[in-house]
Formats: C-alpha cells, structure tokens, sequence
C-alpha cells in the first residue's frame, strides 16, 4: 500500500488535476482547487470504470484511508459476485429516492386520481371522491402523510385507525381501513411496496353491524307529516322537507340538485349518473303538488344553479348541509324516530300496501337498480308510464294526509300540465 496519512495531507494542487494511487484499483485524485476525491478503478463486463468513494477531509462527510480501503474491500467483494458495484449503488440511490418520495400521502392521492379519470369503470361520483379526500385528510394523513409508503407497518396503521375508534366513528375507521388497503393495493400494482398492512387488520377493525335508519311506519307519518307542513323555519328549509316527502329520493340527491336537471314544463326531474348511488341516471317524474313547490323554489333559487344553496344565497356554488333536514325533524321532537331516509321506507310501505302499483315500478323509483345495464334501461323506459300515476297518487295520499285547515292550497300553473 503506497499512500499514508501523511502523504495524502502533503498533497498540494497542482496546475493540472493527479492521481494518487494506493493498490487494488484505489486512488485519490486531487483537483486544481485542492480537493481530494476518493475514486475506484475496476472492470466489470470486459469494460474499464469509476466508482466514487467520497471525499477526503470533508468535515463530518470525511473519509478516510481506511474508509476508502474498506469500500474498496466491499467493492472486490461484490465483483467476486458477479455484482457491478456501480450499478448497485445506483439501484439502491433509485429505491431510497422512490421510498423517500413516494409517501402514503403521494401514493394515496395518485390512487384517487387513477379513480377519477375519464372513461374508467368504476369512475368515482364528485361525491365520494369529496368524501374520500376528506376522510384520509383528516384521519389519516396528519400521521402517516408523509411517511415514505414502505415505512407503514400494521402497527403504525393501526395506531392511527385506532384514534377513529377510540371517537365512536366505527364505521369511518372500518372505510378508512378499506381505503388504506386500496392505497396500499396501488403501491404494490406500481412497484412501490410490496405489502398491505392494512389488510391485516380486516379481522380486528370490522365494519358495525348495519342499523336500520330510523323511519315512522304510515300510521305515524300523517301526525309528523302535518307537524313539517307548519314548521316555522326558513322557506327553503320546509320546501327541501316538502320535496323529500314528494319525490323520496335520498337526502344527498335533493340537496345537490340544479335547476339544469329539472324540466318543469314536461315535469320530469333528470338526476345526471354523477349524483346517484349507483352512478346510473334516474328519473323523477314531478307530481303537479311538486311542479308547484318548484315553482315557489325557482322564485328564491332560480337565478343560481342549485336548487337548495347554501344560506339560501343563489350565486352559493355549495349546498345546504345533508344535516339541515335531519335538525327540521328533531326540532320536531321526532329525534332517532324519523331520519332523511325514513321518507323513502315510508313511501315504499304505503306504494306497495296499496297493491296499485307493480313492484318493478316501485324499486325503479326508489333507484333500486338492476346490475344488468341493459335491463336496468329497458325498465326505465317501460315503467315510466306507471309511476307518473304512482308519483301523481302518492302526492294525492299526502294531501289527504295533511289537514285541508293546515295546508295551503297548492300553486298550481294551469298552463303546465304533466303527463
């Protein structure tokens, strides 16, 4: 071995980079400027090349002879191998990098995009998209956001599910643990981990065993009915109650309605697949109780997009809350009796208890949808004929529920007739 630490230390600069050379392809090269570069001479694959080994007297980042030597020990090793320790540096610089910048968050985040493109099955509603961006921001992302995707272990992941639990939130953990596991799923397609520790966890946090959301029976409904028809709330607010009686769709497709979807004069109402459960389109057809309430809305909220916008302020590009309606039926003393969904159980009791009406017209028109596309269409077109009388007969049945003392009479347009 020629170099020593005395040696490398009297090296000066010269006019031109040298080499100082030590044994078994090691050298230190000294630059014009005075700094000193450990390099590694070797051939792999009948070719000549260069591995850098540091620096010598950098600070904290020195290394030393013995350093370099030590390198050039593992390097020999490896060309003993069959292993090019250049590119074996630079394979391991790749995956640091990939696991560096490839945190859950960043994978997370390429997973919801992949779900929201244009033309692919399965494409998210804006609404579960919302939905999904919200819940990993607020429960999952302040944690293990920026950790590097590889690094999440069950352990970590299930510490950070358990914070939801420990709330009462069950079924937000159970759907946080199912969205975790489908990041996961997305890295490992990508080559970026190779395991999902939150499928692990499917057999500790479970998903709740499903309620029933509260809903009166018929009986009960006309008493409550009434009790809405004389709340004194904002007007917006007792025409969305209004509505959801009349047409029984869910809370979230009344509430994001627009007025683009609405055609008054044919009184039909077309919720664009975007807005449904089943990302498929539906049809309400407008009983003329309905085109009149419509008619009263479209004087506060016409001039906006929406329907039911938040505060009541037409140029709102937001909504009213999904919670509005639930605080009209508790202030009405009906809490844990009666929910936004109860509208519907009660609408599909009454429909099918009047034996007027075929059953493949009643699913159809509470969006139950067949999972054949086809037959889903076909049927859309073939009842539509029946449930505009079945819409038209349970407007009527809610009239005659409601006290002629208590209601007004219905605003109706006499130049507009529905069909």
């Amino acid at each position: 071995m020629s170099l020593s630490k005395f040696k490398i230390q009297s090296a000066q600069p010269r006019e031109k980079d040298y080499k100082l050379f030590d044994g078994h392809g090691l050298y230190l090269l000294i630059k014009k400027n005075g700094a000193k570069y450990w390099r590694l001479k070797y051939r792999y694959g009948g070719k000549e090349k260069t591995l850098a080994l540091g620096v010598y007297g950098a600070g904290a980042a020195d290394v030393s002879l013995a350093m370099a030597r030590s390198k050039t020990d593992i390097a020999r090793i490896q060309l003993s191998k069959d292993v090019d320790p250049g590119l074996d540096r630079k394979k391991k610089k790749l995956a640091t990098k990939i696991r560096v910048q490839n945190t859950f968050q960043s994978v997370a985040q390429d997973w919801i995009e992949s779900r929201t493109q244009l033309g692919v099955k399965g494409k998210w509603s804006p609404r579960h998209e919302s939905d999904v961006k919200h819940t990993l921001s607020r429960d999952i992302y302040p944690d293990i956001g920026n950790m590097p995707i590889t690094e999440v272990d069950v352990q970590t992941l299930r510490t950070v599910l358990e914070k939801t639990i420990n709330r009462g939130a069950l079924e937000t953990a159970s759907r946080l643990r199912q969205r975790c596991s489908a990041v996961f799923r997305h890295g490992i397609t990508l080559a970026l981990c190779e395991k999902d520790p939150a499928d692990s966890l499917k057999e500790i946090i479970r998903r709740p065993e499903s309620k029933s959301m509260p809903s009166l029976t018929p009986g009960e409904f006309p008493s409550f009915y009434r009790a809405m028809l004389n709340y004194q709330g904002e007007r917006i607010t007792c025409l969305a109650t209004q509505l959801l009686s009349l047409t029984f769709v869910r809370t979230g497709e009344l509430i994001g309605a627009e007025w683009g979807e609405i055609n008054l004069d044919e009184g039909i109402w077309n919720i664009p697949p975007a807005r449904m459960k089943r990302a498929r389109a539906h049809f309400v057809p407008l009983a003329t109780q309905t085109v009149a309430i419509l008619d009263e809305l479209h004087e506060i909220t016409g001039d906006g997009k929406l329907l039911f916008p938040k505060q009541g302020n037409p140029k709102s590009k937001v909504s009213m809350s999904n919670g509005t309606i639930l605080r009209v039926i508790d202030r009405l003393g009906y809490r844990n009796r009666m929910s936004g969904h109860g509208f519907r159980s009660v609408a599909s009791t009454a429909l099918n208890e009047s034996q007027l009406f075929s059953l493949d017209a009643i699913e159809k028109q509470l969006s139950h949808d067949d999972d054949d596309k086809v037959r889903a269409a076909y049927n859309n077109a073939k009842y539509m004929r029946e449930r505009k009388k079945m819409m038209q007969w349970w407007a009527e049945k809610l009239d005659a529920w409601a006290s002629p003392s208590q209601v007004a009479a219905p605003r109706l347009n006499t130049n507009r007739q529905v069909t």
